[in-house]
């Protein structure tokens, strides 16, 4: 399953990790790998393309944005991969799922 976990702070996205594999389907085949990843790519793309040097972007195991100075700009970007994220769990809901934190 892949699991996106979201820190806010009085509703602004702080930080956004997205790890696992959705295993919906056999490799090469998994529509919601492939969807969730073309999501993150395009967040991690336009933070950078965006608001270069706003946030920490990391892509390991794990992708992990974690915002350093946050902008209308930034906060944009993140709320619309959400929102698309949040499209991939109504639909695909066994294999993606999204937990926020409020801190």
């Amino acid at each position: 399953m892949v699991k996106v976990h979201v820190t806010l702070h009085n509703g602004s996205i702080q930080s956004l990790r997205i790890q696992g594999h959705a295993d919906s389907a056999p490799y090469g085949q998994d529509l919601v790998c492939a969807g969730t990843s073309a999501v993150a790519i395009g967040l991690l793309n336009a933070l950078n393309e965006l608001a270069e040097g706003c946030c920490d972007l990391e892509m390991n195991q794990s992708i992990q944005v974690t915002v350093n100075q946050s902008t209308e700009t930034v906060q944009n970007v993140l709320q619309c991969g959400l929102i698309q994220l949040q499209t991939l769990e109504d639909q695909y809901s066994k294999f993606i799922q999204i937990k926020k934190q409020e801190v």
